[in-house]
């Protein structure tokens, strides 16, 4: 099933949306809703075409894209009865073409994921191949332009990211946080803070998990 997609700028409603959700995150979410450039920015979502305003704008709510049969499993119970397992789709793929257009556009960026229900001493992240980041209890994924080529790592990464609906991500630059080291494997909090003042973009979860809403500054808008 191939459902046509296409990007949407969203209103008002939109960015009180992301002030919300900013406001249930960690460290990273915080510094983001200190920004006092907000209101000037603009917000995207990506989404069917020709949906009402009143749907569009209920971002908590899913069942804004199509299930495809195709997917569908089913499992025969202990008593005969059938369940049935519809996954969730998503635009993972979409965010991941918009990452890694930011990626490719220069050296020094970054974009970074908050993991919003790990912690750091959790046994898979030990094993698990994302590139991950700790301060004190918070778990931190990313890419950078060194991934610019990589789509499959940058989709790996906004998957493990989420949790249920939770998505809060940034794409900035790490010559907003000059003594940030991706290899040390932890960052302090002025980091975080320099990272979150310094983002172009800003990434949150929406529609149930079916989507996510990016915000853009307005200066990245008048310089694109």
């Amino acid at each position: 099933m191939n459902e046509v997609l296409v990007e949407l700028k969203l209103g008002p409603a939109a960015l009180q949306y992301i002030r919300e959700r900013l406001a249930e995150g960690k460290t990273l979410a915080h510094y983001l809703l200190e920004r006092e450039d907000l209101p000037s920015g603009s917000v995207i979502t990506c989404l069917p075409p020709n949906l009402p305003v009143e749907t569009l704008e209920d971002f908590n709510e899913g069942d804004k894209l199509e299930r495809d049969p195709a997917t569908f499993r089913y499992r025969t119970e202990p008593d005969g009865s059938i369940t049935r397992w519809e996954p969730v789709p998503n635009t993972d793929p979409w965010l991941a073409s918009v990452v890694q257009e930011f990626l490719r556009g220069g050296p020094e960026r970054l974009c970074i994921f908050e993991n919003s229900p790990a912690a750091p001493g959790d046994p898979w992240l030990q094993s698990s191949d994302l590139q991950t980041l700790t301060f004190d209890d918070e778990v931190y994924h990313f890419v950078s332009d060194r991934d610019a080529g990589k789509k499959k790592r940058i989709l790996e990464t906004i998957r493990g990211a989420r949790s249920a609906w939770l998505l809060y991500g940034v794409m900035t630059f790490l010559s907003s946080a000059p003594d940030l080291s991706l290899e040390k494997g932890s960052i302090e909090q002025k980091a975080l803070e320099a990272l979150a003042q310094g983002a172009e973009k800003i990434i949150v979860g929406a529609y149930d998990g079916e989507s996510c809403l990016i915000w853009q500054s307005s200066q990245a808008s008048r310089d694109s």
